[in-house]
């Protein structure tokens, strides 16, 4: 005897859809996407084949309860970097995929993330991966997080890959854990263990780093401190070995705040984490040599609240390596002050190297002022910063002054940022024609989710603050335009 499937009844096929409909709605209404799209368009006034330039990077997030599901689409039309010689630059390296893909959930006390992740291990020492558009810099892994809270205990997990820094067709692999607690109400512990295995020379090494941390907190102080070591085997297995102490503290005295951090990196430069630089710039202790490979310094900070309308800040740093012949130095000193209708603003920054090796020192001095007011009722915001940079080669000695002037305007939902800076050895080289730096940037706040911003002009490069945000440029002459949108 043998089963057969009856036809449905036009009333089961009535039932059925309803069922379906149902069902449908019902996820329907649990489900949300969201997102962003930044798309950028850059006309370059070069000499090299990309004067013209499009990038497109589209963040895509699906929903449903406690379960997302990622993806981002980019695009390069063609690919540019800041950092590619100009000969490695062509109209045809058209690039577009779609990347970082994820599936995460979230539960009362655990989050699981599987494809593409971020994280971090205490105060970066160990691990920290991220991506940094500015600095074209992405460490960004694809495994397994996982990430387990209690009451008392936080561990973290996680297994993933990226590609090799040098060839971007192997992968190196890591894997590592972290667990920190917060058992007393005062103290705070933890430990990290990680493992990349890397391809170095055609060969994969193996890199371990441990480290424990500790922190304490009080009402008038607190204070942490972190050590990490760290083994590096080649392939024939041969060890070299390298550590990190960071430590900072905290003391409040009423209207005064005491802070002080302090750093000792010896052999510990690798790309996996994100060493705190100790100084107010966040300026590298010396351009030619990685970051973690030998130095060691403090920085110490003054906060001074006498009112709530009057603020002083200063901050000093020096850092070293242990031969002392490679020597920075590094003081701000801001005041602030509120008045009814405007707030006024005075800095004094002053970097300093030395590299006894080259036989060069190099000094940077900026003493700026800044004023918040109104306007025809609408915030403005004026700069004037006179900046004297001073580099010393050998029996070479040269000075270089750069004025410069900086108004931003905000109106409803768009703001414009004028800003002027030039470049001038002697006083006589204003009437010699010396380069300007001049920039227009206009910003709009369009319908609910979308923002505009356009730049035309040149920028000399660096820390650049406009319409309220600061950020890293390049050199740059021509003319760009961004528009973000998010959904």
């Amino acid at each position: 005897m043998t089963n057969k499937l009856l036809p449905l009844k036009p009333k089961q096929h009535v039932l059925l859809m309803i069922l379906l409909l149902t069902f449908s709605i019902h996820i329907y209404a649990d489900v949300t996407i969201s997102g962003i799209n930044e798309a950028q368009f850059v006309y370059r006034d070069a000499a090299d084949s990309l004067a013209n330039f499009f990038h497109n990077d589209l963040s895509l997030r699906l929903n449903y309860r406690n379960i997302d599901l990622g993806m981002s689409f980019l695009a390069d039309l063609p690919r540019y970097s800041h950092f590619d010689a100009v000969q490695d630059l062509h109209s045809r390296m058209i690039e577009y995929d779609w990347q970082r893909f994820y599936l995460a959930a979230e539960f009362p006390n655990m989050n699981l993330r599987a494809g593409s992740f971020n994280e971090f291990f205490g105060n970066g020492l160990i691990l920290r991966s991220y991506r940094d558009k500015t600095f074209e810099w992405d460490t960004t892994l694809s495994g397994l997080n996982v990430n387990v809270r209690s009451e008392y205990l936080h561990t973290k997990t996680l297994y993933g890959a990226l590609p090799n820094e040098s060839d971007g067709q192997f992968s190196d692999t890591v894997a590592g854990f972290d667990l920190s607690s917060r058992y007393f109400d005062n103290l705070s512990l933890g430990a990290s263990l990680l493992t990349i295995e890397e391809l170095r020379r055609g060969a994969y090494w193996n890199r371990l780093i441990t480290g424990v941390r500790t922190g304490l907190q009080f009402d008038s102080f607190d204070i942490s401190g972190e050590y990490a070591a760290m083994t590096l085997t080649d392939n024939n297995d041969d060890e070299s070995a390298g550590q990190a102490i960071y430590a900072y503290g905290n003391t409040y005295l009423g209207k005064l705040t005491f802070s002080a951090e302090y750093k000792n990196y010896s052999d510990f430069d690798f790309r996996m984490n994100d060493l705190p630089t100790v100084n107010y710039s966040e300026e590298p202790l010396s351009e030619r040599r990685e970051p973690g490979f030998d130095e060691e310094g403090v920085m110490g900070q003054i906060h001074y609240m006498p009112t709530f309308t009057t603020m002083l800040n200063i901050t000093y740093s020096e850092a070293w390596n242990s031969g002392f012949d490679i020597r920075q130095s590094d003081l701000f000193i801001e005041g602030t002050k509120m008045f009814d209708t405007f707030i006024l603003a005075a800095e004094y920054a002053q970097l300093e190297g030395l590299d006894k090796d080259r036989n060069e020192w190099f000094q940077e001095i900026t003493p700026a002022l800044t004023a918040d007011f109104e306007l025809f009722d609408r915030a403005s915001y004026v700069r004037t910063q006179y900046q004297i940079v001073k580099n010393v080669k050998g029996d070479e000695e040269k000075t270089d002054y750069f004025p410069l002037l900086q108004f931003d305007y905000f109106f409803d939902k768009f703001s414009f940022s004028l800003n002027a800076e030039t470049r001038i050895q002697t006083f006589d080289d204003l009437t010699d024609d010396p380069p300007v730096w001049f920039g227009f940037e206009l910003t709009a706040s369009l319908f609910r989710h979308t923002d505009i911003k356009a730049f035309i002009g040149e920028e000399k490069g660096g820390k650049v603050c406009r319409s309220g945000q600061c950020f890293y440029t390049a050199p740059f002459k021509g003319f760009k335009l961004d528009v973000t949108t998010r959904f």
